[in-house]
Order: structure tokens, then C-alpha cells, then sequence
């Protein structure tokens, strides 16, 4: 399939390079014309493109198989604007990369049918604009972690843990891969994800354990009692793409450093 890619950041890049590597056709935009040569040089193709633009040639991004959004604009006009480009184009799919943090922080746990929703969220906002493409799904990913984002390093720096009991929601690079790519080749569309590993430990008992990894000191936490928490289920990616996850358990991931 024609497969492009709004975005060439630390999930952009290596799905896009996963992608080619099973037999697709391959875009990626990058928002600075200087990061072009080098996106050709790891054999991507690449084009300058800011959510919004009025391409000259907008076909060579628009008219394709499946259209990836995967970058942290929150433009909502931006998004309105792209949303009539792709009602002019023939663009068959559009897939959205969301976040869990449209959910809101109430002490329960959130399927895809949760009705705890932020709705202040642009987030939200942005993903009922996608949704008015006849043909389109959104994921939302947890936390992500992976190479070059290891999470001992995030609380380093005085920065604190706060409500350090509080569960993790978080995914590695890897599965986000995985489901990104069973959803096109399921052909899950019309649809919401959620991607999240399978356990929640404690904030304290996961970055904790983290730093210790790197040899880093344990990181400082404050109980907020103003804070809350909340827990994201995965059932759906298990029952509909089938998926199985490299690593359902946070407790053992691996990262590069």
C-alpha cells in the first residue's frame, strides 16, 4: 500500500521504517526543509509540510492507501483545514495517533467506551474532527517509552513524583509499532484504541526501579493528595487486531540508553 506519514519524530521514524521494510510505500513530512536530505539518506521519502499548508502538489501527500497523523499539534484550525484537503483528496484511510491523556484523572479505569472524557481537551476535540473522514481510526497511546526515552531519566533534575502510589499507563515503541501496523492490515477502521501494556505499578515502584537501571539516584516524590489517577485497559487491541504485546509487562521492558 501508499502509506504517508504527517510527521518524522521518535514514532514517526521508526514506524515509517518498519512499514517499507514489510513491502509498503513509503512518506514522510518533516516541518524544516534541511531535515529533508537527511531523511532521504536512511532511504525515506520526505517532503516540507506544516499542518495547515496549502501544498502545490497536494496530492503527493493527500491521494494515498492510508494516511498517518503522528505528531503533538493540537491546531484544532490546523486539523479543520486538513480535514477539507483530505474531502478534496483520495485519501482512503486516515489513521490518528491520540493520546490516553484525553481521559480524565478520576480513580477508575477507561475502555474505549468510557464516558470519562476531558472535554476541554483539544485532543478530543481534534479527534471528532478526524472522525468525520468516512473512513478513519484513532489510537490512543499511554506513555510512551522505548529507545532514547528511557523512563529513569524522566524525574532526574529535581524534577518530583508526584502521588507516587498512583498506577503507570505507559507503552513501548515496539508495540505501538505492532498495533499501528495489525490495525492497517486488519483493516480496523472506524474505530478507538487504546494501547497500553498490561500492568500499572505504582509510579514510586516503576521509575524507582528505573533509575536504578541507569545508576541513577532515586528519583524525590511528593504525595499530592490534590492528584488523582487512572488506569487504561487494552481488551480491545487483544480482541479485535489480536495482538500480542512484546512487552505487557512495564516491570520488563528494555530500552537503547
Amino acid at each position: 500500500m501508499k502509506i504517508n506519514i504527517i510527521g518524522s519524530g521518535w514514532l514517526a521514524i521508526p514506524l515509517a521504517k518498519h512499514l517499507k521494510q514489510a513491502g509498503h510505500e513509503l512518506l514522510v513530512t518533516t516541518t524544516q526543509a534541511i531535515k529533508i536530505p537527511e531523511l532521504e539518506a536512511t532511504d525515506l521519502a520526505a517532503i516540507q509540510y506544516q499542518l495547515g499548508d496549502q501544498l502545490s502538489e497536494p496530492a503527493k501527500l493527500f491521494d494515498t492507501d492510508v494516511l498517518i497523523i503522528a505528531i503533538t499539534s493540537k491546531d484544532i484550525e490546523a486539523f479543520d483545514i486538513l480535514l477539507d484537503q483530505l474531502t478534496d483528496a483520495q485519501c482512503q484511510h486516515v489513521l490518528f495517533i491520540s493520546s490516553t491523556s484525553i481521559y480524565l484523572n478520576d480513580g477508575q479505569s477507561h475502555d474505549e467506551e468510557s464516558n470519562g472524557l476531558n472535554h476541554n481537551s483539544a485532543l478530543l476535540a481534534i479527534e471528532n474532527i478526524i472522525k468525520q473522514h468516512p473512513s478513519s481510526s484513532i489510537i490512543r497511546f499511554a506513555g510512551l517509552v522505548g529507545p532514547k526515552r528511557h523512563p529513569g531519566r524522566f524525574f532526574q533534575n529535581d524534577k518530583v513524583i508526584r502521588n507516587p502510589q498512583a498506577p503507570v499507563n505507559l507503552i513501548h515503541l515496539d508495540d505501538c509499532i505492532t498495533i499501528i501496523q495489525s490495525l492497517i492490515e486488519n483493516k480496523a477502521w472506524n474505530e478507538v484504541f487504546n494501547g497500553c501494556a498490561d500492568t500499572h505499578p505504582t509510579k514510586a515502584d516503576f521509575y524507582f526501579t528505573a533509575a536504578k537501571q541507569l545508576g541513577l539516584p532515586e528519583p524525590q516524590s511528593i504525595n499530592d493528595t490534590n492528584s488523582s489517577y487512572k488506569i487504561i485497559e487494552n481488551h480491545k487491541i487483544k480482541r479485535l487486531l489480536n495482538i500480542q504485546l512484546k512487552y505487557p509487562d512495564v516491570m520488563k521492558m528494555t530500552y537503547d540508553q
